[in-house]
Formats: structure tokens, C-alpha cells, sequence
């Protein structure tokens, strides 16, 4: 790869700005590789790598947030997902923090990103099962960091302390908002008194998106939001030889 983080070393994580500086270079380092059509995996072995040579603990919350921030929704493109899927699969993010911000951005933009629904619902596919052994990682990152990233925790008050509290609690929380979801497509939370969408919107969705690819065709939309809703109500995503990865 022609592109790296420089010559970033473990004195990087020494301050704020030092931080700041790192993650910065990452998020060019990213668009670079992308913009170039850079294969997904010789990226993930280069950033995990240059990232422990900068003495950046892994799998890394801050690395999470950076890359789902990054397709939500300006990258919002199928290669930007591939990478995703690379950092995901080097453990270089934490599934479960990735799966959880994910689930609060593009849940609710079901309707307008079914693309990045899909996706997503692939993701969650093949990583929900495996989360077990993840939680028990020994470096797994900070669990009161993912108390706060968890909708069911913030509505419902769950205090959590251990791994697998957490996985619980992340459990609960995805399959109600599919279930709202699939109620919501099918017109049956009309019937109820409360019709607020229970789950709030993250502050950086904005309602003009850019950057997304599934927005052209009309009737190619109206394919993806049938089978979505179909998907939201079987609880599962679709077969994994229709893969997108």
C-alpha cells in the first residue's frame, strides 16, 4: 500500500492532540485507500498494524466510531462498507459497538438508505452469533463505553458491568428496534397510543443525505424496501450467497 499513518509511533496516544492527530491520519489514510480502489484486507493488515506500532490498544472503540461516522452518511458506498467488514474481521473494531452505532444510524433510515439496511442486516447476520467470544476477550474495551451506546440501556435505565450483561442488553435492544421497525412498516404502531419512534436519531443524520448509492432508481428502492420489511419481520437477513462483501 502507498499510503501510511507516516511516522506516527506509540508517543501518539501521549496527549489529546497527539490523539487527535492519529485518528485524522487514519481517516485519510482511509479515504486515500478507497478513492484508489485499494484492496479492503491488505488495508485492514496495514492499519492493524500500523495502529499497534502507535501503541493504539485493539480492538478500538474510538477506530469504531471514526469508520461508522465515516459511510454515515458522506461514504456511504460499497466499498466503504468492505472496509468495515475487513476492520470487523481483523478485530480490529469491536463488532458489538460497531453493530450497536449502526443499528441507531440506518434502522431508522430504512426507508431512504435500503442499501445500507441490507448491509447491515449482513453484518448483523454474521456477527450476532459470534459476539460471545468477543465479550470475553480479554482486551475488550471498556463496557461502560457500550452502556452508553446502547439505546435499551439510555430508555430503560440497565446498569451493566459485566460482558454478559452487555451482550443482553445489545440483544434486547436490536431486536426491538427491528420489531418497531417491522410494526412501523406495517402501519400497526398507528394503532397504538404512544407513536413517537421509540429509539432517538443520532445528531449527525441528516435528512439531505449524500453520498448514497441506492438512491436512483425508483423502482429498484421499492424492491429493497419490500424485502427489508420482510426481513425485519423473519428476523433474519438475506442468504449469505447474495452477499454484498
Amino acid at each position: 500500500m502507498a499510503v501510511s499513518l507516516g511516522t506516527l509511533s506509540s508517543s501518539s496516544s501521549g496527549s489529546s492532540s497527539n490523539s487527535k492527530m492519529l485518528w485524522e491520519s487514519v481517516l485519510d489514510l482511509t479515504k486515500i485507500s478507497q478513492n484508489k480502489g485499494s484492496d479492503p484486507l491488505i488495508w485492514a493488515i496495514h492499519l492493524s498494524s500500523q495502529l499497534s506500532s502507535a501503541g493504539v490498544s485493539l480492538p478500538s472503540t474510538d477506530l469504531a466510531n471514526l469508520l461508522v461516522s465515516h459511510i454515515c452518511w458522506e461514504n456511504n458506498n460499497p466499498i466503504s462498507w468492505k472496509f468495515l467488514e475487513k476492520a470487523l474481521m481483523f478485530n480490529i473494531v469491536p463488532p458489538l459497538l460497531v453493530l450497536a452505532l449502526l443499528s441507531t444510524r440506518v434502522i431508522p433510515k430504512r426507508h431512504t438508505q435500503q442499501a445500507a439496511f441490507r448491509l447491515y442486516m449482513e453484518l448483523l447476520k454474521r456477527h450476532a452469533f459470534k459476539l460471545k467470544s468477543h465479550v470475553e476477550f480479554q482486551n475488550y474495551p471498556d463496557h461502560e463505553f457500550y452502556r452508553q451506546c446502547s439505546p435499551l440501556s439510555q430508555i430503560f435505565g440497565v446498569k451493566v458491568n459485566e460482558p454478559g450483561s452487555l451482550l443482553l442488553v445489545f440483544i434486547f435492544s436490536v431486536v426491538w428496534q427491528l420489531v418497531e421497525a417491522a410494526l412501523g412498516d406495517e402501519g400497526l404502531l398507528e394503532l397504538t397510543e404512544e407513536r413517537k419512534f421509540r429509539w432517538n436519531v443520532p445528531q449527525d443524520m441528516e435528512l439531505g443525505d449524500c453520498g448514497s448509492y441506492d438512491g436512483k432508481r425508483t423502482e429498484y428502492q421499492e424492491m429493497l424496501q419490500s424485502r427489508n420489511t420482510d426481513g425485519c419481520r423473519a428476523h433474519r437477513a438475506f442468504p449469505a450467497k447474495q452477499s454484498n462483501f
